[in-house]
């Protein structure tokens, strides 16, 4: 899912990404926006769940990001609360430090956007 406007693609999180992801984890600007969480790489990287999408996301070959979509209202640890059906929480980190402070995230949000919309399941919050 590229065009010239957005030259960033999403494709499907695999286990393959493991040693990608855990290095992204690491990385000081991650771990300030999300400093206290254990995302368990090894096993949710091979799980398939209706009520989730993790997405590389990807500009001229190169990953430089991650996406996690979520049904708030599925979510194992409900974290979210008592929310309604049908909701979407959107994870948007950019790994690579030089990727900060680009446009990269907006592109991002865009396109997880389009997609939703595309797959119709769901509003995106």
């Amino acid at each position: 899912m590229a065009s010239a406007s957005h030259p960033i693609q999403l494709r499907q999180a695999t286990i393959d990404d493991l040693a990608l992801l855990r290095k992204w984890d690491e990385e000081p600007h991650v771990i300030d926006a999300d400093p206290n969480d254990d995302w368990d790489w090894a096993i949710e990287l091979q799980r398939d769940l209706a009520w989730r999408k993790q997405l590389v996301a990807v500009l001229n070959g190169r990953p430089i990001g991650f996406v996690q979509i979520i049904d708030p209202a599925q979510e194992e640890s409900h974290y979210w609360g008592d929310v309604p059906p049908n909701l979407k929480a959107v994870d948007i980190w950019i790994g690579e430090r030089d990727c900060l402070n680009k446009g990269y995230g907006t592109q991002i949000m865009h396109l997880t956007l389009v997609l939703r919309r595309r797959q119709g399941d769901g509003r995106s919050y």
